[in-house]
């Protein structure tokens, strides 16, 4: 059934307006005159208080001058009768006397109504109707405001179910500034790092294809050569063999990137992280010394002489995750060249600053150097996976990690991780 909150609002109101008239009909129409309530009320603060306004009338300008309504009123009849005259039936046993300007005197006694007039205490019909219909303008239009939003939001959900990754729903509410609208805006976010994932493992794939397609075509290219030629066979292993081992460090790379794009939380260890970039140092400088490239390792003046930059996480994931941008530096530094590796503080965060003397990398790349199987102009090692390894390592451990070309040539990468030294000391 469609509009069904529309019509749950629309019968919900209905119901308690018609229980408001409900109330109103008993007020007004059910109790009758003779209920004791009332006839007490009348008699005891009405009745007094007309009789003095009567008497006061007389006393000015004599009985012609009351008012009809005072004597045949629905809830006001008063009777005057001369002095010395028989009080009527049925009116209270108190009176009151006055005497006119021509020097006459009058009895006023009130007579208790002996039963209500509906019509006269009631409210008009109009007021029913009208509120009635002002009732139903009113549930309809809540209804409408909040149905019409809720249903966009079910059929963008619906067709997002469907494949739809496009869909978005913000620009559907208008200028509403509610909860819904706050909820349309939140699925919009939602659909839009969904888009993003899904395109990413979609381009992920056609990537692993490429990347997949080069090295198992020499492959088989080299079995052939070794059919032909079976004096070549041992030179068509060795290269089955090389290819072989690179499939497998492929594998293990990507396998690394699977990993790390589901882990939502890095293990909580203890990690001296200036001994463990010095630890990597120095495997690094074993292949920086071949190419004469020189990797220094400095502090800021914001950290102290003898501080370790103690972090919390998985130490085998922030080795390769500053190894694998280690070794990018490196591959990309021309002999002679300098790469500076600075620790700095920054309020409870610590900032590890990585600089070479390369080409750098052109501005419009800059934004894709993280995209697992990217690789720069010119740049025909590895994989393009290694920068992809290290953003995912760093934001598993609640980091960041940016690049920059610097202005004197080269690039600049900084990865930013938070120091929670309670908690290191405590798992120490």
């Amino acid at each position: 059934m469609k509009g069904r909150l529309f019509w749950k609002i629309f019968t919900a109101f209905c119901l308690v307006f018609s229980a408001q008239l409900a109330g109103l009909w008993t007020l007004f129409v059910v109790l009758e005159r003779n209920h004791p309530y009332w006839a007490d009320n009348l008699e005891r603060y009405a009745a007094p208080r007309l009789e003095q306004m009567a008497a006061a009338i007389i006393t000015h300008e004599g009985p012609q001058a009351i008012p009809a309504g005072l004597l045949n009123g629905p809830m006001t009849t008063l009777v005057i009768v001369p002095e010395g005259s028989r009080a009527p039936a049925g009116v209270r046993a108190t009176t009151t006397q006055a005497t006119a300007p021509d020097g006459r005197r009058w009895r006023i006694f009130y007579r208790l109504p002996r039963k209500f007039d509906k019509a006269s205490i009631a409210p008009p019909l109009i007021f029913y109707l009208s509120g009635i219909v002002s009732g139903l303008i009113f549930a309809a239009i809540l209804g409408l405001y909040l149905s019409l939003p809720i249903r966009a939001l079910r059929e963008g959900l619906d067709r997002f179910s469907r494949g739809d990754l496009g869909v978005r729903l913000a620009s559907r509410m208008g200028r509403r500034r509610d909860e819904i609208a706050d909820l349309a805006r939140d699925f919009d976010g939602m659909a839009e790092k969904v888009e993003q994932l899904v395109l990413s493992r979609s381009q992920l794939i056609d990537d692993m294809s490429h990347e997949l397609r080069s090295p198992l075509a020499r492959l088989q290219l080299a079995i052939a050569l070794a059919r032909q030629k079976p004096e070549g066979a041992v030179t068509a292993l060795d290269r089955i063999e090389q290819e072989a081992r690179r499939l497998d460090a492929m594998a293990g790379s990507l396998l690394t990137l699977s990993r790390l794009e589901s882990a939502s939380a890095s293990p909580e260890h203890f990690v001296h992280l200036r001994a463990l970039i010095e630890d990597i140092l120095a495997d690094v400088r074993f292949e920086s010394e071949a190419k004469n490239v020189r990797i220094d390792l400095s502090r800021h003046a914001s950290m102290p002489e003898g501080f370790h930059a103690d972090v919390t996480g998985d130490a085998e994931l922030l080795r390769r995750a500053f190894e694998n941008v280690l070794r990018n530096a490196l591959r990309f530094s021309p002999s002679g060249s300098v790469i500076g590796v600075t620790l700095s503080e920054e309020p409870e965060r610590i900032v590890v600053t990585i600089e070479d003397e390369g080409p750098g990398v052109a501005p419009d790349q800059i934004a894709r150097l993280f995209e697992p199987f990217h690789r720069g102009e010119g740049e025909t090692g590895g994989f393009g996976l290694g920068l992809a390894i290290a953003q995912r390592a760093v934001i598993v451990h609640e980091g960041s990690i940016e690049a920059e070309n610097r202005a004197q040539g080269g690039l600049r990468v900084r990865i930013t991780l938070p120091a929670r030294w309670e908690e290191a000391a405590a798992l120490s």
